[in-house]
């Protein structure tokens, strides 16, 4: 079991459907930001995320689309005032979209703090330079 699939059974527990397609988003998109440099800004989950998890899983890609997108919501609907503040670093009342859990996580799985924390003492990260715009 990766990291990842650990990390969404800590906040959904015991579920099966769905995990390890988020979680290969969840190291994706941790890949793109931390790998790759992208800003967050600048990764389109329609994009960048949705058919690489597809191909990834066999699955096409509006049934991926389609589960991301519900395990997203699954797992800001469970997380509750105590998971807010230890995975993503602050209680928050809703996410803009199901694709905000892939940052949330995806820092919370690279660096093993919640997100704001990480943003706190590391501003420079929303604001990366990828590969070929670095100078």
């Amino acid at each position: 079991m990766t990291k990842e699939e650990i990390l969404i059974h800590n906040i959904l527990g015991p579920i099966k459907g769905g995990v390890r397609t988020f979680a290969c988003a969840i190291e994706l998109t941790a890949h793109l930001l931390f790998e790759e440099h992208m800003a967050q800004d600048d990764i389109l989950v329609t994009k960048h995320i949705y058919p690489e998890v597809a191909k990834m899983i066999d699955k096409s890609y509006l049934a991926t689309a389609r589960q991301l997108e519900r395990m997203g919501n699954l797992c800001w609907d469970r997380l509750g005032e105590e998971g807010c503040r230890l995975y993503i670093g602050r209680q928050l009342k809703d996410i803009r979209a199901p694709r905000d859990m892939l940052f949330y996580l995806a820092f919370y799985s690279y660096f093993g703090r919640p997100y704001y924390e990480v943003l706190e003492e590391n501003p420079q990260l929303l604001f990366q330079e990828g590969p070929n715009e670095q100078k």
